[in-house]
């Protein structure tokens, strides 16, 4: 049975940050290396090692006034909290979980943006995480 993404979250140096909008698809793509020799009759290609995209994921910009319609200490201005991250230059533990359970991980440092604005529109901004570790699946 097909499953809502509502429920996903996304964790950050343990921190599950409020007001995540949209996650990056998750996983690596596993480079191709070509090794033909003079007596094959065409090309052969073996799997490489995984290579992983920047990882972006979008949020509504908040304070850390308590929300009705999330649960007590949820709101935790997840950009200020990003953005703690990305001034330490630390390489942290990421991961985002699923409704169903599984969650994906992997350590890397991130980077911060406010996303383009205009008027009477919601503050939005992005954490980009650049992995430094494999990224795993647990289902």
């Amino acid at each position: 049975m097909e499953i809502l993404s509502s429920g996903t979250a996304y964790y950050l140096n343990g921190q599950n940050l409020y007001g995540l909008k949209s996650t990056p698809e998750l996983g690596g793509t596993r480079e191709k290396r070509e090794v033909t020799n003079l007596l094959d009759t065409a090309h052969r290609y073996i799997a490489g090692l995984y290579k992983y995209d920047d990882l972006t994921f979008d949020f509504y910009y908040n304070s850390s006034e308590e929300n009705p319609n999330v649960k007590p200490g949820q709101v935790a201005a997840a950009f200020a909290a990003a953005r703690a991250v990305e001034v330490s230059g630390a390489s942290v533990a990421q991961s985002v979980s699923f409704p169903d359970g599984t969650s994906f991980s992997w350590t890397g440092q991130v980077s911060t943006k406010v996303k383009r604005m205009e008027a009477d529109g919601v503050i939005e901004f992005s954490i980009v995480s650049i992995p430094n570790t494999a990224i795993s699946c647990s289902a």
